[in-house]
């Protein structure tokens, strides 16, 4: 645990010095003091733990660039050719499985990346401690497959991420 944190710290502090572009004194005095009130601030989630996967980090980021593509030029052709079917709007409400904070900052960013989706609130439910997403949609769309759509994203996400230990074990297949 002390010798992860202290490589963490490594890393972040040579991070911080290359994105100032110089190695110089008080470059590395103020990475160390940001290191340390990140240390102090971000404290991991109890329970859950991330080894990434860098095949299905690449998968991701293919089937999201896929998104991208698909979704603009859905966007392009409600800007073109309206219609009240394709300039409708809806907030879904999409619950998620994850307890990952991590995961699910991924999910609603991708969301968000994507034209003609916005999520516009993320909230946790209290009782089972999982997020809920609101979505803002262009276009008519149904609820529930657009909800197994974002369920098929968390899905990709968690497996990149390395899965989510909480108590059981997801690999996110």
């Amino acid at each position: 645990m002390i010798v992860s944190g202290l490589l963490r710290g490594a890393v972040l502090l040579a991070l911080w010095v290359a994105l100032w572009g110089e190695l110089s004194v008080a470059n590395v005095a103020s990475g160390i003091v940001m290191v340390v009130l990140l240390a102090l601030v971000v404290r991991p989630v109890a329970g859950v733990r991330h080894v990434p996967s860098p095949i299905r980090m690449l998968l991701f980021v293919w089937h999201v660039l896929i998104d991208l593509v698909v979704s603009s030029i859905t966007v392009v052709r409600a800007v073109l050719q309206p219609t009240p079917e394709r300039s409708a709007t809806a907030v879904v409400p999409v619950p998620l499985t994850t307890r990952s904070p991590l995961v699910a900052s991924i999910v609603a960013n991708a969301i968000t990346l994507t034209p003609g989706t916005l999520t516009v609130d993320v909230d946790v439910d209290v009782d089972d401690a999982a997020f809920v997403l609101r979505v803002h949609v262009l276009g008519r769309v149904d609820p529930d497959e657009f909800r197994a759509g974002i369920a098929l994203l968390e899905r990709r996400v968690v497996a990149a991420a390395g899965g989510e230990t909480d108590g059981g074990e997801v690999d996110g297949r």
